[in-house]
């Protein structure tokens, strides 16, 4: 099931969007998933590690704890489902893929100064910008399209199994 919440004012993120203005992302070059390309993400809250064995903290819990903060105090404002990770997003414009190992449903909404780069979830278009979209993203296939301008992070909820 796929389904938008209101719209939230966009001066609900001024603090948030204000500290990811300061952050230097990591840029992901190594994926899982094929057809990647290399983008600027980082995770928040709890992490699977790559071979899949275990769950720990997120190395970057520590060096940003008032993002952490915030971000889980937005989470438990607008997610209806519990959720164990954040997934930070910037500029990024995904091929089509499925969360793999995701549990259950996931929110996407996403902020700052931009146009374009909708998502697309089995064909049909959203615009996540400053509006939620919760789907379930192990099943659903999706990705974005290809016209961003400006600056845009996306900010993902969602549940890892232990």
């Amino acid at each position: 099931m796929m389904y938008t919440l209101n719209p939230i004012n966009k001066d609900r993120f001024k603090k948030i969007e204000n500290i990811l203005n300061t952050i230097r992302f990591p840029i992901i070059s190594k994926n899982n998933r094929r057809g990647f390309p290399k983008h600027k993400a980082f995770v928040l809250g709890l992490v699977k590690h790559r071979c899949y064995k275990y769950v720990d903290t997120a190395k970057l819990n520590e060096k940003y704890p008032e993002l952490l903060e915030e971000l889980f105090i937005l989470g438990d404002e607008i997610c209806p489902f519990n959720f164990t990770s954040i997934y930070i997003n910037k500029n990024v414009v995904c091929p089509k893929h499925t969360d793999t190992n995701n549990i259950g449903d996931s929110l996407i909404i996403s902020v700052g100064e931009y146009t374009g780069c909708n998502l697309v979830i089995n064909n049909v278009e959203y615009n996540p910008h400053y509006q939620p979209i919760i789907f379930n993203g192990s099943i659903y296939e999706h990705y974005n399209t290809d016209n961003l301008i400006g600056t845009k992070y996306s900010l993902i909820f969602y549940k890892i199994s232990n």
